[in-house]
């Protein structure tokens, strides 16, 4: 009788551990190759996957505004893969877009537990005096020059306010330049 209840376990080990990985794959279906952002963590899990894919679309925002103190953006994201993660390093990337030609801003490494994962949650801060203000981003999730997901944001907030007027030395004033 406990070689049987042995075997009986075993399998029910085997099949949770077969059943954990492809239940993990299941919010792709929804979100596959997009990131989501929000300014609260996204949930681990739910009652159900219809639950947990409204609870991440309810969540899920793509303007940002400037926390004033902090004089910055603290943003929570989620990337969803297509496929699973073969590398337990991947880099997030920002690009300013909407003004021309993309331009790259920020290169982040990340780092993830194990290989295999397909839901990516992590966050960032963004400082107002390296990355601007008033800008359309785009986020990529990277992995060996592969992109795995991506999503569009804007980030909000006051720019620099100037007054118009300059200051300038008596020296500077009268066309004398130091040496």
């Amino acid at each position: 009788m406990r070689a049987s209840h042995l075997v009986s376990t075993l399998v029910l080990g085997i099949l949770v551990l077969v059943a954990g990985p492809a239940a993990a794959d299941k919010p792709n279906a929804a979100f596959a190759g997009k990131i989501m952002l929000s300014d609260k963590r996204f949930p681990a899990s739910a009652k159900s996957l219809a639950a947990f894919n409204a609870q991440i679309r309810k969540q899920s925002k793509t303007n940002f505004y400037e926390d004033k103190d902090k004089k910055g953006w603290k943003i929570q994201f989620a990337g969803f893969l297509k496929a699973p993660l073969n590398d337990v390093e991947y880099i997030v990337k920002l690009y300013e877009v909407g003004r021309g030609a993309q331009q790259l801003l920020a290169t982040i490494e990340q780092y993830t537990d194990s290989r295999g994962q397909t839901a990516l949650i992590s966050n960032m801060t963004l400082e107002k005096k390296t990355i601007g203000v008033n800008k359309e981003i785009m986020i990529t999730m990277e992995s060996k020059g592969r992109v795995l997901a991506a999503g569009r944001f804007k980030i909000l907030g006051e720019g620099e306010k100037f007054n118009g007027k300059v200051n300038f030395s008596e020296d500077e004033a009268a066309g004398k330049t130091e040496e």
